[in-house]
């Protein structure tokens, strides 16, 4: 029978440790990241279900600057952690509508007055959700601007309406609508950047 030094066996498992530990520096975070994938995986399915479903009833002209309807949304997106006017996520409608001569003129406008000819602009915009958590892709009109419902009062004129590249995702002829509704929420409470995991999912739909 061959007896193996204590010495050696010492040094055998002292070199395991140093060998898992060197794994364990890539493996873990690997672990981590996959872990954290799945998670807000999951959760971006329901945040495009919901943004989906906004847009499809503000399209329907679902009035969401009403407290009511609001909640409405805050239910379906139960467990994002979204309150009525607060929380780690918020979505954002807007009805975009393209300026032409025409609309400039049926308003009693010269070329001249009517500084958003030829724009893409937002003439409805709402929020549900905390406001200061994400801003809208699209711009934001100014809050003077715009009355108790979000409509922009004098959106042919006022040149913070205007929306930024729309016409690259939509192109939209006179008296034309588009209802476009963008959301915005935070994943699981931590990210692996090592492997470009974030904390922050969106998602957006137009109608």
């Amino acid at each position: 029978m061959r007896i193996i030094p204590t010495l050696k066996r010492k040094a055998q498992g002292g070199n395991a440790m140093i060998e898992f530990a060197l794994v364990s520096v890539f493996l873990t975070p690997l672990l981590l990241g996959t872990v954290s994938l799945g998670l807000n995986l999951s959760r971006t399915i329901q945040v495009t279900q919901v943004v989906r479903d906004a847009g499809h009833m503000y399209a329907r002209w679902v009035d969401f600057s009403l407290s009511g309807n609001k909640q409405m949304l805050v239910r379906l997106a139960q467990g994002l952690g979204m309150t009525e006017a607060g929380g780690n996520g918020v979505v954002i409608l807007s009805k975009v509508t393209y300026i032409a001569d025409a609309d400039c003129a049926g308003a009693g406008l010269t070329t001249a007055q009517c500084t958003n000819r030829n724009q893409y602009v937002i003439m409805n915009r709402v929020i549900i959700g905390n406001s200061a958590f994400h801003s809208s892709s699209l711009g934001t009109p100014a809050s003077g601007g715009m009355d108790a419902s979000g409509n922009v009062t004098d959106y042919l004129r006022d040149t913070s309406a205007r929306t930024t590249n729309f016409g690259n995702i939509l192109v939209l002829q006179s008296g034309q609508f588009a209802f476009v509704a963008e959301g915005f929420f935070n994943g699981i409470s931590w990210g692996v950047p090592m492997y470009n995991v974030g904390n922050q999912m969106n998602a957006r739909s137009i109608f």
